[in-house]
């Protein structure tokens, strides 16, 4: 399955928007857009620390670090979809107008 840049934010929000309205009803508590910088924020320690173990593992241990890697990077994801749904703004065409701007920049 392939999507868009701006698909996979809209089908985050509207995961996001799922669970908060399951919970609702139960007791796991939603968070904040503040709160999902802070998990942005411990997502990056993560990344960080895969990527040390990538940089200074075994072969053996490679692939067992790939995947934790890939787990990070994906939940790093989810909350810049969630903020960026969040507060309407589009990554997809941002991060156009930044490939644009550093291609003017190597080209001039």
């Amino acid at each position: 399955m392939s999507l868009t840049l701006q698909d996979a934010q809209h089908v985050t929000w509207k995961i996001f928007k799922k669970i908060k309205a399951m919970s609702k009803s139960g007791t796991e508590k939603i968070p904040d857009p503040f709160a999902l910088v802070t998990d942005l924020l411990q997502e990056t320690g993560e990344v960080a620390a895969a990527v040390k173990g990538l940089e200074s593992s075994t072969p053996v241990e490679k692939q067992k670090n790939k995947s934790l890697l890939a787990k990070e990077l994906d939940e790093m994801l989810y909350c810049v979809f969630v903020l960026a749904e969040h507060y309407g703004l589009s990554l997809e065409e941002s991060f156009l107008e930044h490939v644009n701007d550093n291609l003017l920049r190597l080209l001039v």
